[in-house]
C-alpha cells in the first residue's frame, strides 16, 4: 500500500497487512487540536473515541469549556479518569482563566476557548500566568452579536472586523507580558489572516482553519446547526481563506468538533457548533482537491506546533480511499452530536481503517475495540 510521508513529503510502498488494499493508501493517525467533549451525558470520551476513530483521528486535543471548566487538578484528574482504557490518545488543554498550568505532557497549552471574557480579564491573565503557547479564541465579547454583519437572519451581528481586532489585542498584549506562542483557532476573515501575517513579525503566531468555514457563507445557513462560533463569514473571506490554505499561510486543518444532542430551532437560544470529527477528512480533501496539503495539515502540523514528536511509525496509521464519494447522513454518526453542517452534502474520499498501537481498531466500519 501506498504511504504518504508528511514529514519528508513523499510516497512510499509498504505492508500494513490489511484485509484488503486495492485503491487505497495510508498516512499517518489525524490529529485534531481543537475538540470538544461535553459529559453530562452528552459527549463522553466513549462516543467521542468512535466518533474521532471513524473520522482517522489517532490523537485529540479536548478544549477547556466542559462543565465544570478544565480550570482546576479536580476536574483534569476527574477527566484523566474517563479516558484511561481508551486507545484514541487523549491530550487536555487547561483554560486560561483557571489554577492550571499546563505540563507539556498530557496538558500541553492554554486555550481560552468557549470561555466568555473581557478585554480586562484576558490581560490580568496574561499578568499572572506563566507564558505558554496558548490557543486562542479571538472574539470580542464585548460587542456581542451571533453572526456577521451582512448575514440575513434577524439576530444581533458583530462586526466582520471583529475577529481581526480581537487576534492583534490579544497578541499583542500578551507579547508584552512575555508570551511569544499563539495559536490563533477557526480564523475566518480576510482581515484576519492578513493580521496574522502582520504578527508573525513579534512572535510564533500559527493558525488553523475549520472544514465549515473553507466550505461555506453565511449565505448558506439554512438552520441551526449553521450556527458557529466563530460565524460563517462573506465570500470574499471564504476565497481568501483558500488561497492561504494554497500559499501556507495557515498552517492546521481542525475540526472544532462541537457536538449537541439536539439544537431548538430558534438561532437565538440554540447552542454554538457543529458535529464535524467524523467527516473532516473528506471535507477538507474536497474542498481543497490536495490530498498530499490535508494529510500533512492534519497530522504533521499540529504536532508541530504543539511541541510533540512528529516521528511517526507503520503502527500507527489511517487508511482512506481517495476516490470513493458519500453524502453525509448525520442520524448514522457515532458521535452522540448529530449537529452537522454536512449532512447531505457529497464529499469525496473516506476513511477505511484505522491501526493504533499496532492493531486495527477500525476496518470498513467495524470497530475492532476490545483485546
Amino acid at each position: 500500500m501506498r504511504f504518504y510521508d508528511p514529514k519528508n513529503s513523499k510516497w512510499l510502498e509498504i505492508d500494513v497487512k490489511a484485509p484488503y488494499e486495492k485503491g487505497l493508501i495510508a498516512c499517518p493517525n489525524f490529529f485534531d487540536m481543537h475538540t470538544h467533549v461535553r459529559l453530562n451525558g452528552q459527549e463522553d470520551y466513549d462516543t467521542l473515541q468512535k466518533a474521532a476513530i471513524a473520522g482517522g483521528f489517532g490523537s485529540v486535543l479536548i478544549q477547556p469549556n466542559t462543565r465544570p471548566p478544565i480550570a482546576t487538578q479536580e476536574v483534569l484528574d476527574k477527566h484523566f479518569q474517563l479516558a484511561i482504557g481508551k486507545v484514541v490518545n487523549y491530550h487536555w488543554t487547561c483554560s486560561f482563566f483557571g489554577q492550571l498550568e499546563p505540563d507539556g505532557k498530557r496538558t500541553l497549552c492554554y486555550s481560552n476557548d468557549g470561555i466568555e471574557y473581557d478585554t480586562k480579564q484576558i490581560l490580568e491573565a496574561f499578568r499572572r500566568k506563566k507564558p505558554r503557547l496558548i490557543l486562542d479564541h479571538s472574539q470580542f465579547y464585548e460587542v456581542g452579536g451571533i453572526f456577521y454583519e451582512g448575514t440575513q437572519i434577524d439576530v444581533q451581528k458583530r462586526p466582520v472586523c471583529s475577529e481581526a481586532m480581537s487576534i492583534f489585542r490579544n497578541v499583542t498584549l500578551g507579547f508584552e507580558y512575555g508570551f511569544k506562542k499563539f495559536h490563533i483557532q477557526h480564523v475566518t476573515t480576510k482581515l484576519s489572516i492578513e493580521t496574522i501575517q502582520t504578527l508573525r513579525r513579534y512572535a510564533t503566531v500559527t493558525c488553523e482553519v475549520t472544514p465549515h468555514h473553507l466550505f461555506f457563507t453565511m449565505n448558506d445557513i439554512k438552520n441551526t446547526n449553521f450556527k458557529i462560533n466563530p460565524p460563517l463569514a462573506r465570500e470574499e473571506d471564504r476565497n481568501a481563506l483558500l488561497t492561504a490554505v494554497e500559499q501556507d499561510l495557515i498552517d492546521v486543518f481542525a475540526t472544532d468538533h462541537a457536538p449537541h444532542d439536539e439544537k431548538t430551532a430558534d438561532f437565538q437560544n440554540a447552542p454554538y457548533g457543529t458535529s464535524g470529527i467524523e467527516t473532516a477528512f473528506s471535507a477538507f480533501y474536497t474542498i481543497t482537491g490536495n490530498l498530499e496539503k490535508t494529510i500533512e495539515k492534519m497530522t504533521l502540523s499540529p504536532r508541530k506546533v504543539l511541541g510533540l514528536n512528529d516521528d511517526f511509525d507503520f503502527e500507527n496509521i489511517t487508511v482512506i480511499d481517495p476516490k470513493v464519494e458519500y453524502v453525509v447522513d448525520a442520524k448514522k454518526f457515532y458521535s452522540k452530536g448529530k449537529n452537522c453542517v454536512f449532512d447531505g452534502i457529497r464529499l469525496k474520499g473516506r476513511v477505511v481503517g484505522v491501526k493504533l498501537k499496532g492493531r486495527w481498531v477500525y476496518w470498513d466500519g467495524e470497530f475492532h475495540l476490545n483485546g
